[in-house]
Formats: structure tokens, C-alpha cells, sequence
């Protein structure tokens, strides 16, 4: 039986078995924001769960958890200034925490999820002698291998270094990645691990999208779409410097790399078939661009998890990705893509060559099964709700 079914799988007894729950979520910096808030939408008033959320100017928490839950819902506003960061970093504690033991005590919270983040020592340890278990997400167990201005690789190593500390005290954690999963069953054999699928990212802002990007208004040949933050750990420079080298490639199509972020490599001179949307991409925008590209490529050096499947899978839109480990494992389990050697670039070519001259209908029907049985609402909330329901004996506490 696979991971996800045997987390899916058992009857839940909320009335006996469900420990009351608060779910913190810290941030919603780049991809956090949706990828909590889909979780969260899944769950119901009725269900015995809490949230509190850290929300930063723009209110993203705040316009997009679902009406229904704000009764159960704290949204902490403070500011994602430079200043906050540098506090956080020199003395490893957020100003909220205070907010969190209160509501605990309020609402006689027995389990507390952080959702986005492993709480510090300090507050685990505190919450544990209350009485209150603490579950924490995994995300990346260790940092993308990427060239970084000098300040962020700083940043990076001090943020990793706590995460392992605070990974070692906790007692209980989840993952949303199938090789994360064994890898921290091996690691901390003693620990409490869970699993659950990662959550579609497609929100009701992108359903209800329609606008046109006005970049891609004009164009007069159809294009290969990469969507996302722009990083250096995603391979944009591969892809950029394979199209680029593929004279097929160029006469028939346009590439479109869409997102925020820097480059990190220069630009050829002759490069009009290539289109930087450099800059924030809305949710009323993404509709449009994946059911319109020919193909969307993932062309990741590393990647221990990613929501960009589900926006793919859910357009129908033919994927390329790079054979890492967390597209790898969907993509064989769903045949809803092609797969080529990380960092090859002429096998990137070849596939995408390959991906482009077939009709790709069987793949799309493939991208429609796999979709509606494993982004779906019910069954992360069906997860969740049991991982909450787990009989953690003293040695978790």
C-alpha cells in the first residue's frame, strides 16, 4: 500500500480520537501563502481545529482563508520589513509567540501544528509542558544549492542551522514528499512522521482569472511556458541556454519564463524568441497562461517539493520536468509528463522535441485522473484529520 493511501485510509472518531488543534502559519512569502491557505480551505467550521495566522501588509491570510473560518482565526498583522527579518534572525524568536500560549490556554489547544515552519526549542519545549503536542511541516530538510547575493547566503546558513536544531527537539513532524518521508523515518527513527499529499495550488483567484498578460497579447507563434519565483535552483539558465542553442526550437516557438526574482545570468544579444516576464504574476493572470502554452517545462536542479504540478495537471498542459526526486515520483506514478536528466542539456532538448511533436492526448487524460484523486480537497483534510487523531504516547510530548 502506497504512503498516501495508508493516510487516507481508517475511519477517524473526532469525538474520542481528535485532539483539538490550532494550525500556526508564519508566513505566506512566496509560495507559503497558497500552499497554506489550500490547505486550510479544506477543513470545515465543524471540525475541531483552530488557526492563527502570520499576515503581512498585503492581508493575504486575511482575502484568502474562506469566510467561514475567520471566527476560528486569528490573523496577526505585522510588517515583512527588514528590520522584523533582522530581529527574527539575531534573536531566534517571533513576536507572536505570546499570542499563541494565550490561545492555547483559551481554547484548551492539545495539539499545535506549525504548518509552514518548525517552532524554536524554546517553544516547543514551553508548549510541551503544557501539556500540548507540537506537529511541525517539513519542508526542506536541506537548503537548494544555489548562488545567492552574500547577505542571503548568510541569511540561509543561520535559518538552516537553527531548522536542525530545532528539527533534533522536535518530537512529531510531516512532510508533503514521498522521498522526505523515508529520509526522516531513517534519520530520526524515533520521532513521530507523517504524510500527506501536496495541495493543489489552484486557488479560486486563479479559477476565476481571465486576464490576458499583456506581455503575451502579440504574439504571433505558440510558446513554451515556465511559471514560477525565478531561482537559480530551478534551472532557468539551462532551459534559457538550451532553447537558445535549438534553432528548431526559436523558428517555431517563443519561451516564456514568468515570474519574480533575478536572473543570475546574462542575457544573449540575439534572444526576441525569448520573453522574461519579470515581475509578479496575479492569480487572475495563470489561467490564462498554462491553457495557452504548448507545453510548461520544470527544468529543476533540486527540489524536495512543489505545488507547480497541480497548476499543470489541473489546465491539462503537457509537462517536461527534470528527473529530481519529487517530480519524478508523480510523474511515474501518473504518466502525466516526460521526465529528462537533471542538468543534461541535450537530453532536455531531445525530450522537449519529443514532448512537442506528439498530441499528448493520453498524457492530459492521465493529468485528469491523477489530479482528481490526489489534489483533492477531501482527501488532504481526510489526512490530516487522522494524523490529528493519532494516539502519540509520552515520549512525543
Amino acid at each position: 500500500m502506497s504512503i498516501w493511501k495508508s493516510f487516507q485510509n481508517g475511519f477517524i472518531d473526532r469525538g474520542r480520537n481528535m485532539k483539538r488543534t490550532l494550525i500556526v502559519a508564519t508566513t505566506s512569502y512566496a509560495g507559503m501563502g497558497p500552499y497554506v491557505s489550500e490547505i486550510v480551505n479544506t477543513f470545515s467550521p465543524e471540525d475541531d481545529v483552530y488557526f492563527f495566522f502570520h499576515d503581512y501588509e498585503d492581508d493575504f491570510f486575511k482575502r484568502n482563508i474562506k469566510k467561514e473560518l475567520h471566527k476560528k482565526s486569528v490573523f496577526y498583522k505585522q510588517a515583512n520589513s527588514a528590520l522584523n527579518k533582522l530581529k527574527e534572525l539575531l534573536f531566534n524568536s517571533e513576536g507572536y509567540d505570546w499570542l499563541i500560549f494565550e490561545l492555547c490556554k483559551e481554547y484548551k489547544i492539545q495539539l499545535v501544528h506549525y504548518i509552514n515552519g518548525i517552532p524554536t526549542v524554546k517553544m516547543q519545549r514551553k508548549l510541551q509542558s503544557m501539556g500540548i503536542h507540537v506537529l511541525s511541516t517539513v519542508h526542506d530538510l536541506e537548503p537548494h544549492e544555489a548562488k545567492k547575493a552574500w547577505y542571503k547566503m548568510l541569511r540561509q546558513r543561520i535559518s538552516y542551522k537553527r531548522l536542525k536544531e530545532n528539527l533534533i527537539e522536535a518530537k512529531c513532524l510531516v512532510t508533503n514528499s514521498v522521498e522526505q518521508y523515508h529520509n526522516l523515518k531513517k534519520k530520526f527513527p524515533d520521532k513521530q512522521v507523517s504524510y500527506h499529499s501536496f495541495p493543489s495550488l489552484v486557488s479560486k483567484g486563479i479559477l476565476d482569472g481571465h486576464v490576458v498578460p499583456k506581455e503575451l497579447k502579440e504574439l504571433d507563434k505558440p510558446y513554451i511556458l515556465f511559471f514560477g519565483r525565478i531561482e537559480a535552483y530551478k534551472g532557468i539558465s539551462l532551459l534559457y541556454h538550451s532553447f537558445m542553442e535549438c534553432e528548431e526550437l526559436q523558428k517555431k516557438y517563443y519561451l516564456v519564463v514568468a515570474g519574480n526574482g533575478e536572473l543570475g545570468f546574462e542575457r544573449m544579444k540575439y534572444d526576441s524568441n525569448v520573453k522574461f516576464i519579470n515581475r509578479y504574476i496575479l492569480d487572475s493572470e495563470i489561467a490564462y497562461m498554462y491553457q495557452n502554452a504548448k507545453c510548461v517545462i520544470y527544468p529543476y536542479i533540486s527540489a524536495t517539493q512543489s505545488g507547480v504540478l497541480s497548476l499543470a495537471f489541473y489546465y491539462r498542459t503537457p509537462v517536461l520536468a527534470s528527473d529530481v526526486p519529487f517530480f519524478k515520483s508523480i510523474i511515474d506514478v501518473s504518466q502525466g509528463g516526460l521526465l529528462f536528466k537533471n542538468g543534461d542539456k541535450d537530453d532536455l532538448i531531445r525530450k522537449l522535441l519529443c514532448l512537442l511533436g506528439q498530441d499528448n492526448i493520453e498524457m492530459k487524460r492521465k493529468q485528469e485522473l491523477y489530479y482528481s484523486t490526489h489534489f483533492n480537497e477531501k482527501a488532504i483534510r481526510t489526512s490530516l484529520l487522522k494524523i490529528y487523531s493519532l494516539e502519540w504516547n509520552e515520549k512525543y510530548m
